[in-house]
């Protein structure tokens, strides 16, 4: 019997058979690896945090488990902006939550014929997230938990309460996002 050790490789052959083995041998797998995973995205979609109806996202990973991103986009009223911190629950999977905080843009009202009335509001939102990955790129797809001003629900109330307008649609207490993100 013929035995060598090789790194971490062992290779024995006898008169009866031959056999390879790999001891510390990893398992491979699809999800990107640390060292593989890039650390900057850039990415389109929709939400708060691209900004609006239809926006942009960049996305800095300075270490394994956190973010940091800014959107610019358009909001239905004028250029809406967030920019905010993310906690990478599961980075090294292919589906990975996410908890999010961020401040700026988080709800707009938008009054037809009577632009006195239209109004931004800017202030912090919570959310989850899940990153999708798909080779270097990812899908994400979100929920946010936005904190209104107090002068921005006031003046919501106010217009609600007002016979003369009429709402298409009312404000939701949560909003949802997506976005394709590309790893580069």
């Amino acid at each position: 019997m013929l035995l060598l050790f090789a790194g971490n490789s062992a290779f024995c052959q006898s008169d009866e058979e031959s056999v390879f083995s790999q001891s510390d041998e990893k398992e491979t797998s699809e999800e990107p690896t640390q060292v593989d995973a890039p650390k900057f995205y850039f990415g389109v979609g929709m939400g708060f945090d691209y900004g609006g109806i239809f926006g942009i996202k960049a996305e800095y990973l300075p270490i394994k488990y956190f973010g940091i991103f800014g959107g610019v986009g358009y909001n239905l009223l004028s250029v809406g902006w967030n920019a905010g911190l993310t906690c990478k629950t599961l980075p090294d999977k292919q589906v990975s939550p996410n908890l999010m905080v961020f401040f700026g843009y988080n709800a707009v009202v938008i009054i037809d014929n009577y632009s006195e009335y239209n109004m931004t509001s800017y202030g912090v939102s919570f959310g989850v997230n899940l990153d999708i990955k798909i080779k270097r790129n990812k899908l994400s797809i979100g929920l946010f938990f936005p904190i209104r001003s107090s002068e921005f629900k006031e003046h919501y109330h106010k217009l609600e309460n007002d016979p003369n307008i009429v709402w298409d649609n009312k404000l939701l207490p949560i909003a949802f996002g997506v976005g394709f993100n590309f790893g580069i």
